[in-house]
């Protein structure tokens, strides 16, 4: 069986494998452990000439693993023995070592990313590097090279999309369709990061994949606080979706939905980074606000410290404690200073100064059991005040009081709904 042939019956069972490792175990790390023993026993076989089919390999590999697992069983069954009522005892950490099988998946996985880095065009390498490795603005690389900034995000995401296929190919299940949002090379590769010669690949190793990564979501009505291992802290509020990924060299934030406060804790070694439709916002320390509209547009309220925004397509702008800034497709960006809290939603509270009724009306039904809905001829009317999240429905009720509308509620059950039209 050839060394390919090897690392292909690995490669494919390495998920299963661990999973049915872990249900005899308990523990997943130890599982991790006991696979990469198997697969050492798979190699040495083949070292000696044992020949097989990929089949026959497949199941000396479960054999093997199962054993394992069965021994470590009985060896920590008489260790817990042989401690019992002793009182407390410090055992020794085991020796850090270098798992050989997890080394040897590196280097290959690196060996597919140098490939694919190499076959880029000189162009987009230059800028995947420049944009990966050294957090080069957009709008500088567009400068620089001659092009539009649109021309930079699609050499980005092209060169993102020939190491995921190159990664894709080294896993042996051929280049997967991209559906949506990019799966996580992580998730590709399937094991961590080891600091390896300091290559090219290496670099794009260490800042394409996160050592570490979570999604925060709400649901309708529902609001949440989220640490992250820095010392920072997220809020999310209702109807959000964040995903979060901490790299060697950043900590990065797409906000794919809804309005989020960050709290960061400086670290000058690694910028905080949130993206949002298209936007770049880059801190190191700060705290800040960052809302994705349903219509499209964003806002950017700086309650402390320094913000830097480079918006899609647009000059990079730089707020300090009580600047705002909106970006729409339509009207671009508009700065202004904010007025009022910052993030009022953490306390109870939205603020609504001067902006279109429909808008607000988004905002509220964010927390809305039933659905709320503004005919367009009352759409654009402006509203002005500041509502309790909580006596949301009774603020919109008393609303002809202060506008030229009527409100009036439809239906019953899942389809209820509050409709407010111009009178």
């Amino acid at each position: 069986m050839s060394h390919s042939l090897i690392s292909d019956v690995f490669c494919d069972s390495y998920y299963a494998l661990i999973g049915f490792v872990a249900r005899r175990t308990g523990n997943r790390q130890t599982a991790q452990d006991l696979v990469h023993d198997a697969w050492l026993r798979l190699a040495e076989r083949e070292r000696r000439g044992d020949e097989g089919s990929e089949t026959a390999s497949r199941a000396y590999l479960y054999t093997v693993a199962d054993n394992l697992a069965i021994d470590h069983l009985r060896r920590a069954g008489r260790t817990a023995e042989r401690f019992e009522g002793s009182g407390n005892i410090d055992v020794p950490a085991a020796a850090a070592v270098r798992d050989i099988a997890d080394g040897h998946l590196h280097r290959e996985a690196l060996a597919a990313i140098d490939a694919a880095l190499a076959a880029l065009p000189e162009r987009r390498r230059a800028i995947f590097l420049a944009d990966r490795l050294d957090g080069t603005a957009h709008a500088v690389l567009a400068q620089q090279h001659g092009v539009s900034v649109k021309t930079i995000e699609r050499e980005v995401m092209r060169a993102l999309d020939a190491v995921e296929a190159a990664l894709h190919r080294w896993r042996g299940d051929g280049t997967a369709q991209r559906r949506g949002r990019r799966r996580a090379l992580s998730t590709l590769l399937g094991v961590g990061g080891l600091g390896l010669f300091g290559s090219t690949a290496w670099q794009a190793w260490r800042h394409l994949v996160p050592g570490w990564q979570m999604v925060v979501a709400t649901a309708r009505g529902q609001q949440l606080e989220q640490p992250l291992p820095d010392g920072s802290r997220i809020a999310l509020d209702a109807q959000g979706r964040a995903e979060v990924r901490y790299y060697a060299a950043r900590r990065e934030v797409a906000l794919l939905a809804g309005t989020a406060f960050f709290n960061v804790t400086a670290d000058a070694e690694r910028p905080f980074i949130v993206e949002a439709l298209g936007a770049r916002i880059t801190v190191v320390g700060t705290r800040f606000e960052v809302a994705v509209g349903d219509s499209g547009d964003l806002r950017v309220m700086v309650e402390q410290g320094h913000v830097r925004v480079q918006p899609p397509g647009a000059a990079q702008h730089d707020l300090h404690a009580g600047d705002a800034l909106r970006w729409s497709p339509d009207d671009g960006v508009q700065r202004a200073q904010s007025q009022g809290e910052v993030a009022p939603w953490r306390s109870g509270w939205l603020d609504f100064r001067h902006v279109p009724l429909h808008e607000a009306v988004q905002r509220l039904a964010r927390y809305s059991p039933f659905a709320l809905r503004v005919a367009p001829d009352a759409a654009d009317l402006t509203v002005f005040g500041r509502v309790r999240i909580a006596e949301a429905g009774a603020w919109l009720r008393l609303l002809p009081g202060s506008l030229p509308v009527t409100v009036r509620e439809e239906g019953r059950g899942a389809e209820r709904a509050l409709l407010i039209t111009r009178r």
